[in-house]
C-alpha cells in the first residue's frame, strides 16, 4: 500500500498482482489470468471493493475505519450505570 492510496487503488493493485501470478503459473495471456481472478470469491470482493462506496476513501483510513468497526463488534457493550 502506497501512502495516499485509494481504496479502488490498492484493490486494483492486488488483482493485478493476482492475475500477473496466474499468468506466470498457468501460461495464460494476462487478461485471461484476470478474468479467471475476478471469477474467484475473493477476486469479486476486491473488485467490488475497488467500485464500492469506499473507492475514493484513502486506504489506510477505511482500514483503519474497518478495524475498528470489528472490534467495536466484538467487544461487549458496556451499560453505564
Amino acid at each position: 500500500m502506497q501512502p495516499g492510496q485509494t481504496v479502488s487503488e490498492m484493490a486494483l493493485e492486488v488483482l493485478g498482482r493476482q492475475a500477473k501470478a496466474l499468468a506466470e503459473r498457468s501460461g495464460l495471456p494476462l487478461e485471461e489470468a484476470l478474468v479467471e481472478v475476478l471469477k474467484t470469491e475473493p477476486g469479486g470482493l476486491l473488485s467490488e471493493l475497488a467500485e464500492g462506496p469506499h473507492r475514493s476513501q484513502k486506504a489506510r483510513q477505511w482500514q483503519a475505519d474497518l478495524l475498528r468497526e470489528r472490534l467495536e463488534q466484538r467487544l461487549p457493550q458496556r451499560v453505564a450505570g
